[in-house]
């Protein structure tokens, strides 16, 4: 037995369609689909309009991106110091890629791009306030000081070493908390 009947009013979902947009925003207006073609078929990425994030988004987006390759790496180095993820012998390049990253600092403030209002992100005090120079400084040398901790060392396996150099990981955490504490709208 069928209890629903087949509803055949195309004004009625028709209108009920472009409320239904109106109210949502069009998907079309904000987003693109750009094919990537290779060697497994062409595959369909969507991606946000160009046309519509302006100089200052898309580099508010660098920053933010920026920022979270930089905590994955650190996330890499805490599975093996804390954790004791068995890739010890990645330290040395995770350490590098870390202190390398830490130097991008500036450019990931090169430009005035706080937050809009009520947004998470970056606050104005980060352009405004001279003592941010300090904790990004403090930070680079946070994470030279790791960097020299795992290359100066003899056995990456070491408990001891594994032990110093988890201190200087946490110097390193330190400064980001500190800096996102002060400067950071969640």
């Amino acid at each position: 037995m069928n209890w629903m009947q087949p509803i055949h009013h195309p004004l009625r979902t028709t209108l009920f369609a472009i409320l239904l947009l109106a109210a949502t925003g069009s998907p079309a207006t904000a987003e693109v689909t750009v094919t990537m073609p290779g060697p497994w078929g062409d595959y369909d990425e969507t991606l946000d309009d160009p046309a519509k994030v302006d100089a200052t988004e898309a580099f508010q987006r660098f920053r933010q991106q920026s920022m979270q390759g930089t905590s994955a790496t650190y996330r890499s180095i805490e599975q093996i110091l804390r954790y004791d993820a068995p890739f010890a012998e990645r330290l040395p390049g995770l350490a590098e890629e870390l202190a390398r990253r830490a130097d991008d600092i500036e450019t990931w403030f090169a430009r005035e791009t706080p937050a809009r209002d009520g947004e998470p992100g970056a606050l104005p005090a980060a352009w405004e306030d001279p003592e941010f120079s300090e904790y990004k400084a403090a930070y680079r040398e946070a994470a030279e000081r790791l960097q020299r901790k795992v290359e100066s060392a003899d056995d990456l396996e070491n408990e001891d070493f594994q032990l110093r150099a988890t201190e200087a990981l946490n110097g390193v955490r330190h400064h980001c908390l500190a800096c996102h504490d002060n400067y950071r709208r969640r």
